[in-house]
């Protein structure tokens, strides 16, 4: 099995801008894509979930145009990052995908199933929230501005610990645990994004956080499909309250709060996270019990 350590970068032309990206998993079914979060590239997400994940079906990962890999300019509206993702399943001659979106990613997401929402079956945001709501909830800003600022390899690990993982003694060791999991991919990989062109990644995140006819807030009752929320039940990055108002607006939601995690949860509880996913996308009926604090049926 292709893993996230052995994948192969390949690249489409994609409404003329090539884009990077990677096939593993499984040969046959859907394939569920994965948009990753602010600063990040296809090589930082951790093997722990995707190699859980590729087990069970196909995987796409992807770099967005300016990233990583990818050529083009990033765009600055989370609209625009979900028209390269649209493009990129055209190249590949993809009819119908399960889509995750993570924390940044997962806004694109759901501008992705706004602007195509017949190529999506299911959809996963975890560690995210909608557009700019009357309720939504900030997080402090020390947390974003560290992980926006990070220069060195270092300082990124150290944002990466505060912002994704708890600051006591279990959130520590599972940011530790997840960066050295993230780097056993040694080759062929990219640097997180620069300080300056992650300006225009938090331009676009921006222009979410603003009423807009356009932002998924104001059209979210569109989102027909079934979606599956999570997050840790203490994410400092995006409030985790965010995640139990976005499972109320969406017409046809599920939500999983993950116990003793923040945003990197799907991190810290990556087998337990790709079980539920796998039962979501599979279409069972759903009982979380214990190892969660939110049960419901799918």
């Amino acid at each position: 099995m292709t893993t996230q350590q052995t994948a192969v970068t390949q690249y489409a032309n994609a409404n003329g801008t090539k884009l990077a990206y990677r096939r593993l998993g499984l040969q046959s079914g859907t394939p569920l894509v994965m948009l990753v979060h602010f600063r990040g590239n296809m090589d930082f997400w951790d093997p722990a979930l995707i190699n859980s994940l590729a087990r069970t079906r196909p995987l796409i990962l992807l770099d967005n145009a300016g990233t990583g890999k990818s050529e083009g300019e990033i765009p600055t509206t989370l609209h625009g990052w979900a028209v390269h993702v649209i493009a990129l399943m055209e190249a590949l001659n993809i009819q119908q995908i399960d889509l995750l979106g993570f924390s940044m990613g997962g806004g694109a997401a759901q501008h992705v199933a706004l602007a195509a929402p017949g190529l999506i079956h299911k959809l996963i945001l975890a560690g995210t929230r909608t557009s700019r709501t009357p309720n939504t909830v900030i997080g402090p800003r020390k947390i974003f501005f560290a992980l926006a600022h990070a220069v060195t390899e270092e300082e990124f690990k150290e944002a990466f610990a505060l912002s994704f993982f708890n600051s006591d003694a279990q959130g520590r060791a599972a940011a530790l645990i997840s960066w050295d999991r993230i780097f056993s991919r040694s080759h062929d990989r990219a640097s997180h994004l620069s300080v300056e062109l992650a300006k225009r990644q938090t331009e676009a995140f921006s222009r979410f956080s603003v009423s807009s006819p356009e932002n998924p807030y104001e059209r979210i009752h569109e989102l027909k499909m079934p979606v599956f929320v999570a997050n840790g039940d203490n994410d400092l990055l995006i409030p985790t309250v965010n995640s139990f108002e976005l499972a109320q607006l969406l017409p046809n939601a599920h939500l999983h709060i993950y116990p003793n995690s923040g945003h990197g949860f799907l991190y810290q509880h990556a087998e337990l996270f790709a079980k539920h996913i796998d039962m979501f996308l599979d279409g069972e009926a759903v009982e979380f019990g214990e190892e969660g604090k939110f049960v419901a049926s799918l």
